[in-house]
């Protein structure tokens, strides 16, 4: 439920931020800091809560985090402004970055290694679930209803003789406080008195004396700068100084960060057997990959059926369930087929063909994207999302269950929070790069006089008027957005060439043990 909550919570605004955007006068570029904001810091602070967990305890931290996820959660939903909803997810994400971390560390740790596919599998169905309640919440509090009452797509209230209720996108946010209550009373009696392994060196002294802050800082300005030139990039045009000296020192900062990762003496941000092995170098690369082509697609098909296809963001959310079942419902069988093979073979065989014919459907899926248009046939807007949604589901679990075979059993929390913060950096990229590709392509296509009414009608495609502008800018936004799709579809087929390098990684079933029986000679975890 924990992990619920921090997935969902990135994918719930997809649907609704056009309305969003419209309420709060958002610019384009704004529009799209909306997501980026929340990636950003989820992917920044997954090092820390690595470290951080080993020193205070993992359950510490899991709490900690949804404390903060809640806050965030909270302002959100009181914004006034666009700035105050972009600073609010930011902190939302600080929380959501703890979440997702803590709960696959603790899952890998309480979880017998036999067992682990069929666990793995369990988040990573509650992974592509939240792809489904995202944009479906997302489009219900901001989008027309049956049966109720709309006041022009902002809001809309549920009548009857003893109620009024009305509901807006603020209720996205809302809706996360009492799941987080209810999640957190289920919590704390399923993890009472379970210990975890903890390094008996760890103090507050050894980590200031440690932990790489160098390394952190390096990645967290690099990645920061480029997505920041990015969004330059949709305002002053690809050409501009300021464009171009943000994405390249961004770039330049993150070799430095390399750099500086291979000569530090300090605890590296990812394990020593991480850069060691090709494996686990190729399965941080199809992580990325993989992420970066999904996290836009996701945001940036909700758009084309509101924008191309005059969609209201509950119909959206509707047109949306082929992509996201399809990246559910994949994985059940993936799971059955990993534990099957992982059975007979005794080795990662099952996870290394799922990742690579995962990568293959998911390619086939976004090259089948790029066929869609604003006037594309229903069938087509079902089937061709449908393959992409099975394709990149089955890309969700198997490399993590991988990159953490091919780990130490005392690198796994680093190790899982580095996984982490390739996958959310693939993420945020992805997005950051997707909102300057799809502005960049609107400039192209329209006069200056109708991109500034699309900034005056704050991203509002469904009540432009007159229709042939209307129509003319549904054409546009389409052709953008398959631009998109087209980029997303070489990341995912390098991704594809990349799992031919993961080899085959024996199961040693000396290690079939659970972390209780582990910790009976570890020092005792003072947070119970």
């Amino acid at each position: 439920m924990a992990l619920f909550l921090a997935t969902t919570d990135a994918t719930i605004v997809s649907t609704g931020l056009p309305t969003i955007a419209r309420e709060l006068h958002a610019t384009q570029t704004q529009y799209t800091w909306v997501g980026v904001a929340y990636l950003l810091t989820q992917t920044a602070f997954q090092p820390l809560y690595g470290r951080l967990s080993d020193l205070i305890g993992r359950k510490t931290i899991l709490l900690f985090s949804m404390a903060i996820f809640a806050f965030g959660s909270l302002l959100c939903g009181v914004a006034q402004n666009v700035i105050w909803l972009i600073s609010a997810r930011a902190l939302a994400g600080i929380g959501g970055g703890g979440i997702v971390s803590s709960v696959w560390v603790i899952t890998s740790e309480i979880v017998e290694v036999a067992s682990r596919p069929k666990w793995s599998q369990v988040l990573s169905v509650t992974w592509c679930c939240s792809a489904i309640a995202g944009p479906l919440l997302g489009g219900l509090f901001t989008g027309r209803y049956p049966g109720c009452h709309i006041d022009f797509i902002t809001e809309w209230s549920f009548q009857g003789e003893h109620s009024n209720i009305a509901i807006s996108w603020r209720w996205g946010f809302y809706v996360n406080l009492p799941i987080s209550f209810v999640a957190l009373m289920i919590l704390l009696p399923a993890l009472h008195g379970v210990q975890f392994p903890r390094s008996t060196s760890s103090s507050w002294h050894t980590f200031a004396q440690r932990f790489d802050f160098g390394g952190l800082f390096l990645f967290m300005f690099g990645s920061g700068f480029i997505i920041v030139g990015f969004s330059f990039a949709t305002l002053k045009g690809w050409s501009a100084p300021s464009t171009l000296c943000f994405i390249i020192f961004g770039f330049s900062t993150l070799v430095c960060g390399g750099w500086y990762e291979k000569v530090t003496t300090r605890d590296r941000l990812f394990p020593d057997t991480t850069f060691k092995d090709l494996t686990t170098i190729a399965v941080l690369l199809i992580s990325f990959l993989h992420n970066f082509a999904f996290n836009a697609g996701t945001f940036y098909l909700a758009l084309f059926y509101q924008a191309a296809n005059d969609s209201t963001p509950f119909e959206a959310g509707l047109r949306m369930l082929p992509y996201s079942l399809g990246s559910s419902l994949a994985s059940m069988p993936v799971a059955w087929f990993i534990n099957l093979y992982q059975n007979k073979t005794h080795d990662t065989f099952g996870q290394n063909l799922v990742i690579t014919l995962g990568l293959l459907i998911s390619t086939a899926g976004f090259g089948l994207l790029m066929l869609l248009h604003e006037h594309a046939h229903v069938y087509s807007q079902v089937i061709f999302p449908l393959v992409a949604g099975i394709g990149v589901g089955m890309g969700f679990h198997a490399p993590y269950q991988v990159f953490t075979r091919a780990l130490k059993p005392h690198e796994i929390a680093s190790g899982t929070s580095a996984f982490f913060l390739v996958r959310f950096t693939g993420a945020t990229v992805g997005l950051a790069v997707a909102g300057a590709i799809y502005s960049a392509r609107m400039a192209a296509q329209l006069p200056p006089d109708v991109l500034q009414l699309l900034a005056d009608s704050a991203l509002n495609y469904q009540y432009l008027q007159p229709v042939p502008l209307r129509d003319q800018i549904s054409h546009a936004v389409s052709l953008s957005i398959q631009t998109v799709w087209i980029v997303c579809l070489p990341c995912l087929g390098i991704a594809s060439l990349l799992s031919l390098l993961i080899r085959r990684i024996p199961i040693d079933a000396s290690t079939n043990i659970r972390c209780n029986d582990r910790c009976q000679t570890a020092q005792k975890d003072p947070n119970p």
